[in-house]
């Protein structure tokens, strides 16, 4: 009994000092996808802040430096894209029009519709935070910076008789806005410093861009152009997967 207790002893000592001795800071890749959140999720006309985005794709390069045992220092460069729902958006965006000028009718061959995707770009840093229980970390952090976002490009031309003409135009340059990330994830430690990762995040932007509507004919009584000014809510749950190595400062 006193040799397994030695024993026993021995091995807790040992796990402890590899423990202690692993390096925590970290660089790595991920793979995933960005699920909208609130408003960027909705699929509703009247909703001026609705962005009708679909789940889409994520990737993240991101690293955290670990001077203390517990708390460092996190940057990440995140890229995720939304496709929107085209078709549901085209047939409210038409319905609007004709709500809007009932005596008009649309003719499907003299339609021209061109939607682009959501992307955006993510520069963030900020402390982070790490617990390890024998191969395993458990990380979380809160980040803030630049965001980069593209709004869908969108090209709408409807004509009807009589040169009736309306077009909707917005342009898909990008355009920088503040952002934040709260993440949390979790490293599983594998041989020669290489680590497995799980990664959840919730990321919140909210650039403002331009639509021009312009309206033609005689029911507008010349040019009829208006230029509306969104704030639309970025909103996403990252969820990824990917590799990472561990390293000593």
């Amino acid at each position: 009994m006193k040799k397994l207790s030695l024993f026993f002893l021995a091995f807790m000592l040992l796990t402890m000092n590899t423990v202690k001795s692993q390096n925590e800071s970290f660089m790595g890749l991920c793979l995933g996808t960005a699920l909208p959140q609130g408003d960027f999720a909705k699929k509703d006309y009247n909703l001026e802040s609705a962005g009708y985005a679909n789940p889409g794709f994520l990737f993240t390069f991101d690293g955290t430096l670990f001077p203390d045992e517990y708390l460092g220092i996190s940057a990440t460069v995140s890229y995720g894209s939304n496709n929107p729902e085209k078709t549901k958006f085209k047939e409210d965006l038409i319905n609007d029009v004709l709500g809007r000028y009932p005596n008009l009718e649309v003719l499907e061959d003299k339609t021209y519709f061109d939607y682009g995707v959501w992307r955006y770009l993510n520069f963030h840093a900020g402390p982070g935070f790490t617990a390890r229980a024998g191969n395993i970390n458990f990380d979380a952090r809160f980040l803030a910076g630049l965001s980069l976002v593209w709004a869908p490009g969108q090209q709408v031309q409807i004509e009807w008789e009589n040169d009736n003409n309306f077009s909707r135009k917005v342009d898909g340059k990008a355009i920088p806005t503040l952002g934040y990330t709260i993440g949390a994830g979790v490293r599983y430690s594998m041989k020669n410093g290489y680590v497995l990762r799980l990664i959840t995040e919730y990321t919140n932007s909210k650039p403002t861009f331009d639509i021009t509507e312009d309206l033609i004919g005689d029911i507008a009584e010349g040019n009829e152009i208006k230029t509306i000014e969104v704030s639309m809510p970025i909103k996403n749950i990252h969820i990824g997967i990917g590799i990472a190595y561990n390293f000593e400062l």
